[in-house]
């Protein structure tokens, strides 16, 4: 895709799949059997996808049975004729007899796809068997960590990697995970490609949890981040109905350079512009773009709304997503880094683009990030940013902090004892001579740093600044309550240009339930952000006066 610069200038938008390393997405093994296909059509040669995935393949002819042993040193022999085959000594359903097509043993696909814990395709037209390479250099990382080979590992890591997760890292790593017992057998899940990485998930099935690994491979093909998250699979929402996808065209971007660069979604009405147009801006914690929580995808949700509504938006994966290691790596990062820089960078990516209207350039925030607004206002030096749009954002941190765990204690969801724990670690920060270099003793929240660089309310800046701002509110919300949304309202009373829209039944995520408060559980419910949020976000930004 391109964006134009103003003066009708083109500029490529880098994308994965548009660089000369996407040609090689596909490792082909070619090896043409004597016979076109099976008689069944679930049924795949077994010698060419198996030695495709770095497995060897023996055939005895006397006894008519097939063994393979996978690079991970999975061995499984099967007869023909057989409806089972033993892998590592045990039985497992092969799901038909496996058969000989003109001297070749044909199995099902879902056989070969639990033997080789990957997906591996015939392609019966070309005769071709193909794996993804960045699948296998994943699974073999996996390997090597399994087997504790780290030189294996660091040979796979890019630079920048090798750097921010030293050996000793990976024996901290290992620690870390050792409660959750022993490892299985991993399987890829999947692959996906971004315009920043190629990434690959890996499910790790440990004896008390599973966990996905994804790794992010660079442009050389090498591992330039990996990220660990519970595996739950979960039923995600689909988009909303009020989107009509002939109304919208969607194109990947990057936002800012490296060594942070961000992959993105720019999307945009269908027609002509110059649009409106509005950066989404996470909440708390690793994000992706769609900011997807459980079931639920709010950024998705809004991003296709408003452009039914002829209104652009930016979303983009978070900086603690993309480069989740080396970013982490800093144990003195602020929010500063972690977003405000980006939001600004995505704020003149879409100056930059001529079907954005320059003077209509709007900043949304959800949580976190409606309480950052302030911050990015101040170092808008060029004055580009038009509003900011405010969703369940929290005025003081710490107050919501203190809250959240009283209101998820109330109801449930955290033990009594948190309460008074987190109260005295709140007390600790709110100390004037708290020194996140030198923490005090008993300080157990981590990140010093962090925390203490969001002591202030955000107010405390609004209140000196003069862009228009539209608070919006769920009522049920227990991560960052109601009171917040009061807040605000009391110390910007002396503003004329700020709005506050309170929708009693939503949640923090802006999906709708039931019952006076929320709680973590209705995440895990697919919904989609509500089309009146829309219609208040559109509502307020057409209704903006054309700027001075």
């Amino acid at each position: 895709m391109y964006s134009k610069l103003k003066g009708g200038v083109s500029v490529h938008v880098k994308r994965w799949v548009r660089r000369g390393l996407a040609a090689a997405l596909l490792a082909i093994m070619t090896l043409t059997p004597t016979a076109a296909m099976a008689a069944e059509p679930d049924l795949v040669p077994l010698r060419f996808l198996a030695e495709a995935a770095g497995a060897t393949v023996e055939w005895d002819g006397e006894t008519r049975t097939v063994t393979v042993v996978t690079e991970d040193g999975v061995t499984a022999t099967l007869r023909i004729g057989d409806t089972e085959a033993l892998v590592d000594g045990q039985p497992v359903p092969i799901g038909a007899e496996a058969i000989i097509v003109n001297d070749r043993t044909w199995v099902p696909q879902a056989f070969m796809d639990q033997l080789l814990a990957m997906p591996v395709r015939w392609d019966p037209e070309a005769k071709q068997a193909r794996v993804d390479p960045y699948m296998l250099k994943a699974f073999r990382l996996v390997d090597a960590l399994k087997r504790g080979d780290l030189d294996a590992v660091n040979a796979q890591l890019s630079p920048a990697l090798r750097e921010a997760v030293p050996q000793e890292a990976w024996f901290q790593l290992g620690q870390s995970l050792a409660p959750l017992g022993e490892l299985g057998r991993p399987r890829v899940l999947g692959a996906s490609a971004t315009a920043v990485h190629y990434n690959v998930d890996v499910l790790l099935p440990f004896t008390a949890a599973a966990m996905k690994l994804t790794v992010r491979f660079d442009g050389e093909g090498l591992v330039d981040d990996f990220r660990l998250d519970n595996y739950v699979p979960t039923e995600i929402a689909g988009d909303p109905p009020y989107a009509d996808p002939a109304a919208f065209v969607e194109e990947e971007v990057v936002v800012g350079e490296a060594p942070w660069a961000l992959p993105g979604t720019l999307t945009l009405p269908a027609g002509e512009g110059p649009f409106p147009a509005v950066v989404l801006i996470h909440g708390s914690g690793p994000q992706d773009r769609d900011e997807t929580i459980y079931a639920v995808k709010p950024f998705r949700d809004l991003a296709q709304g408003l452009a039914m509504h002829g209104i652009a938006t930016l979303r983009f994966d978070k900086r603690t997503f993309v480069h989740s290691q080396k970013f982490g790596a800093n144990p003195k990062f602020t929010v500063q880094e972690e977003s405000v820089e980006d939001a600004l960078a995505a704020v003149r990516l879409l100056a930059a683009d001529e079907r954005i209207a320059a003077d209509q350039i709007y900043v949304l925030g959800h949580s976190l990030g409606g309480l950052i607004l302030p911050r990015i206002f101040a170092q808008d030096e060029d004055g580009l940013i038009r509003g900011g749009i405010a969703m369940a954002a929290a005025n003081s941190l710490l107050d919501t902090i203190l809250a959240q765990n009283r209101i998820m204690v109330e109801t449930g969801q955290l033990p009594p004892e948190q309460l008074p724990f987190i109260q005295a670690q709140v007390e600790m920060l709110r100390d004037p001579a708290f020194d996140p270099d030198n923490p005090p003793e008993g300080y157990l929240l981590g990140m010093p740093h962090y925390w203490h660089d969001l002591k202030p309310k955000a107010s405390e800046l609004l209140k000196e600044q003069t862009q228009p701002v539209l608070f919006l509110q769920g009522g049920r919300d227990f991560q960052v309550p109601v009171s917040e949304f009061e807040s605000f309202q009391a110390d910007l009373a002396g503003r004329t240009n700020v709005t506050f829209r309170l929708f009693p039944k939503l949640n923090h995520v802006f999906t709708e339930g039931e019952g006076e408060i929320s709680t973590m559980a209705e995440y895990s419910v697919p919904a989609n952000v509500p089309e009146y949020v829309i219609e208040a976000i559109a509502e307020w930004i057409h209704s903006m006066p054309a700027a001075e």
